[in-house]
This record gives structure tokens, sequence and C-alpha cells, in this order.
């Protein structure tokens, strides 16, 4: 089994290859936002209906190598749990954004995962090498009050303290689950997306669990199916909220974050963005289908 690193800040993986004019030099780099901005209304819905970005995945993540096909390469997420296939969320993204190998550490290491919407990370030179991410997960070799040092598929270097500090006073980790997803309201939809560039309804649930080190599937569907079911009278703020075709029978089709007050913070749907919603707007009463907690 082979293992990669990402090495651009944000990889869309998609559901095969796809053609050569379709990768800007900003995508190709990890800069979804510009990609996403420039892409019609009718572009984006294409993109969901035909689910042709599967997910994504971050500076710094590992991925299984599965083949390697005229410059892609097919992948396993190692860190994205699904009912697809038990080695990770399998798709394709360019071999480019790949590193040619993984080498593991041979002394102690932690790791940090970054909360705010865009940390700098600044080479050893003090040189701006890359703006990651919130929920990039980094390896940590050393931290002072300013500075966390860290090592990455592009080598030393460092970020802001403050990137990997949540400031919320007091609460629970529902609460802090519920702050950090208000921090991507405004984000543009995006299928498939996880990221203040771009995000879908799951991927807001995923990657807010994530950055707090709660591991959950990737995919609403799956998230219905193992989280803890919570009654609607015990609803915290922060707990995951389902909706499903057949009056809330069905297929689970879109999932928010209790936001209390009968409210949720949700992606609603290509060229929206993330909002807080009464649950009273149609079609959700209608389509309630449960709620879900991982974080207690």
């Amino acid at each position: 089994m082979e293992i990669r690193r990402v090495k651009v800040p944000t990889a869309l993986v998609w559901a095969k290859p796809v053609q050569p004019q379709t990768l800007t030099q900003a995508l190709l780099a990890g800069q979804v936002a510009p990609w996403l901005a420039q892409l019609s209304l009718v572009d984006q819905e294409q993109l969901a209906d035909q689910q042709a970005v599967v997910t994504e995945v971050l500076f710094n993540d590992q991925v299984v190598l599965d083949q390697i096909q005229d410059g892609w390469a097919h992948v396993f997420v190692q860190r994205q749990t699904n009912r697809l296939s038990r080695r990770g969320y399998p798709g394709w993204l360019p071999l480019s954004q790949l590193t040619d190998a993984d080498q593991e550490l041979a002394y102690p290491t932690t790791t940090v995962r970054l909360v705010q919407p865009a940390t700098v990370f600044t080479t050893t030179d003090q040189q701006i090498r890359l703006t990651l991410p919130m929920g990039t997960i980094l390896t940590t070799t050393g931290q002072d009050s300013d500075r966390i040092q860290v090592v990455t598929p592009l080598g030393s270097g460092s970020i802001a303290a403050q990137a990997a500090h949540l400031t919320i006073a007091g609460g629970d980790d529902g609460a802090r689950l519920l702050a950090l997803s208000r921090q991507l309201l405004g984000t543009p939809y995006l299928w498939g997306g996880l990221t203040p560039q771009g995000v879908d309804c799951s991927g807001l649930a995923y990657s807010v669990h994530r950055t707090l080190g709660y591991r959950i599937p990737r995919d609403a569907q799956d998230q219905f199916t193992a989280g803890y079911p919570i009654a609607p009278e015990a609803l915290r703020p922060g707990d995951l909220i389902f909706f499903a075709t057949d009056h809330g029978t069905g297929h689970v089709h879109h999932v928010g974050l209790y936001a209390g007050q009968g409210q949720m913070l949700h992606a609603p749907r290509p060229g929206q963005t993330v909002a807080q919603t009464p649950l009273t707007t149609a079609p959700f009463a209608a389509e309630y289908a449960g709620a879900r907690r991982f974080w207690q």
C-alpha cells in the first residue's frame, strides 16, 4: 500500500478524470475560490447533479494511492469514512497535487488543527508559502507564544499560534462546533466542498467536526446512520439535523447544524451561501428525518 500526501491547500477529488481545460492553473494550485467564482449557476448545478466532484482533501492529508492513469491518481482518502470503501473515500485527483512519497518522521511529534478560516504558512526564512483552510492538520515540532513550528510536504516552517486557538468563552463542544460553523457564514456552496472556499451541506458538518478532532463520516446518509440519535426535545446547538425524501422516511439528502431557537446553520444549494435558516422554512419541516450527535 503506497501512501502519498496532498501538497496543495485544497484538492478537488473527482468521480473520474476530467478534461484538461477544466483544470485551471488556480485549481491545480489548490485555489478553489477563483475557479468556483467564474462558474455560472448552470455549471454549479451540473457539478451537483452529475456529482462530478465527490469530496476534497486538504494540505498534508494522507491518501492511499491505488493507480496512476494519464497524469491522474486514483486514491482513497483515509480520513473520510464512507460506505463505498473501507480504505477511505475513493476518487481521482491530478497526480501533480500529491507528493512523490510519504516519509514518517523518526522523532516524536504532535499535530495541530487550524481553526481559523485561513492561515498563512511561512517557511523557515519567513517567506509566505501557502494560505491553508480551516480543518488543515499539521505536524508540529515546537511552539512559542507567537508561532507554531510545523513540518509539511513542502518543508519546515511555522504558522501563527492563534491559528490553532478557537476563542469561545465557556460552553461545550456543541457550542464550539456551532462557533466554527458561524465562521463559514457566507461561504459559497460547492458540491463536494469542505472548506471556506466552497462547501456542501455534509462537508460543512464533516469539516467542523474534523476541526475539533471528531472523526465522522463524509456524507449525510452515512452521518445519519453513524451518529447518536437525539429526540427533537433534546436538541442542543451543534447537533446535526437531517432531512430525507418521502416526508422524512426515505433517503437522507440534507444536513445542517442545530443553532438553537428553532434555527439551523447549513449550506443550502448551488448559487447560495452558508446561512442560518428557521426549521419551519419549506421544505424542511415536512422532510425532517431526525437528529444525531457526535460531540458528547
